[in-house]
């Protein structure tokens, strides 16, 4: 009758860690769900930053090109107060002012 009592506390022993173990899981998976969810919003907004610039480049360009072929001092003005200055053919070119066009340059390749 005695080693049936020690049993049956063990066995009650161990079902009571093997709950607080799935207790855990449980928490975990959700703890791990929530970042997953913060970490695929960081990254949409990533993507969606990538686009964004190549249609904010277009636009700087287009604009350039405007202010060039129409001689419009207001635009060229306008761009060169966000620091992009336009040269002859209409090229926007950027001179380190609030906002840059393109894309920045690649890091040289070691040998």
């Amino acid at each position: 009758m005695h080693a049936d009592g020690w049993l049956y506390r063990v066995a009650v022993a161990l079902s009571g860690f093997i709950l607080i173990v799935v207790v855990a899981y449980i928490v975990l998976v959700q703890d791990n769900r929530s970042v997953q969810r913060e970490v695929n919003q960081r990254q949409q907004f990533i993507n969606q930053s990538i686009q964004l610039a190549r249609v904010n480049e277009a636009l700087v360009r287009a604009l350039a090109a405007a202010a060039a072929n129409g001689k419009d001092d207001k635009l060229r003005d306008l761009l060169a107060q966000n620091g992009i200055t336009v040269n002859a053919a209409g090229e926007p070119a950027a001179t380190g002012g609030p906002a840059q066009t393109g894309t920045p340059p690649s890091p040289a390749r070691a040998q």
